[in-house]
């Protein structure tokens, strides 16, 4: 939808009126309660408490849009484009963001309560004191995002990516991070009883002064509760760290950074490869074609003869 498109939209809507302009669309406390707008283009639109619940915004694009205070509760938002968005305050409860691209985006101090991110990009956003009760985050991509203090209790992060992720004082009470990626993930001071980190990649993460007092891990397809004294987890975890660490990988890698790195090399070495044979290709249908050629040539000599 283009942005004229979508102005029309909005004029029907009585959102605005009158003809489309080109600087930033106030829409500031607009009531757009169940409007369809998927595929809308609303770039750096005013939203601030805008109500959006049950709207249909998938893939509508958002970028730089402002929606602090915004009612987005049960809006789907699927593949929207919402990066560097500001949802400061924003109430998301059981929204559909999956696969969304929240990159950069403002989500301090939002309610993301029973929110679907199943794949999302949430790399490098703000979730400071965000609320995020009973939210699916499965395969979600969180590199470097900044969730100290967010309350994650329930929350299904199972094979999502925390690399280097803030998630000092973070409630993770409950929590799911089987096969996540935690790598240098600083968990200072956070709370993960009750939680599931089995298969989790903890490479160089920061655990001081975690509170557990149990986690549970499956064995032989039961949930096994498995108590802890204070500060026997920070210990144990710490030690499995610096053991993951030093242990040693096929073809030289000597950690699990290493081994992806060199998973990413050999990856791009077959790109290489494959360009080369299909140039490779190219030539060998050039020279089949000079042969064909060439040899149409020899018998029409040999025919005049």
């Amino acid at each position: 939808m283009t942005k004229e498109d979508t102005w029309a939209v909005l004029v029907g809507l009585g959102a605005v009126e009158g003809k489309s302009i080109n600087a930033r669309w106030d829409l500031n406390g607009a009531y757009l309660h169940g409007a369809h707008l998927s595929g809308a283009d609303l770039t750096e639109a005013d939203l601030t408490e805008a109500d959006l619940s049950l709207a249909h915004l998938t893939g509508a694009h958002l970028t730089g849009a402002d929606l602090t205070g915004a009612d987005l509760t049960g809006a789907d938002l699927s593949k929207a484009d919402l990066s560097g968005a500001d949802l400061h305050g924003a109430y998301l409860h059981e929204a559909n963001l999956s696969g969304a691209d929240l990159s950069e985006a403002d989500l301090s101090e939002a309610d993301l309560s029973k929110a679907d991110l199943s794949k999302a990009d949430l790399s490098k956003a703000d979730l400071t004191e965000a609320y995020l009760h009973g939210a699916y985050l499965h395969g979600a991509y969180l590199h470097e995002a900044n969730l100290s203090f967010a309350y994650l209790a329930g929350v299904s992060l199972t094979r999502a990516n925390l690399s280097r992720a803030n998630l000092q004082e973070a409630d993770l009470t409950d929590a799911t991070l089987t096969a996540a990626v935690l790598i240098k993930a600083d968990l200072t001071r956070a709370n993960l009883s009750g939680a599931c980190i089995d298969n989790a990649n903890m490479s160089g993460w920061v655990i001081k002064d975690v509170m557990c007092s149990h986690i549970l891990e499956a064995k032989s397809g039961k949930q096994i509760k498995i108590a802890f004294e204070p500060l026997e987890f920070e210990k144990k975890y710490t030690r499995i760290r610096k053991t993951a660490e030093v242990s040693t990988y096929p073809l030289g890698g000597n950690s699990m950074t290493d081994l992806q790195r060199l998973i990413e090399k050999y990856e791009k070495r077959m790109e290489e490869l494959e360009a080369q044979i299909g140039a490779l290709r190219h030539k060998h249908d050039i020279l089949l074609e000079a042969s064909r050629l060439l040899e149409e040539a020899q018998t029409s000599d040999v025919g005049s003869e």
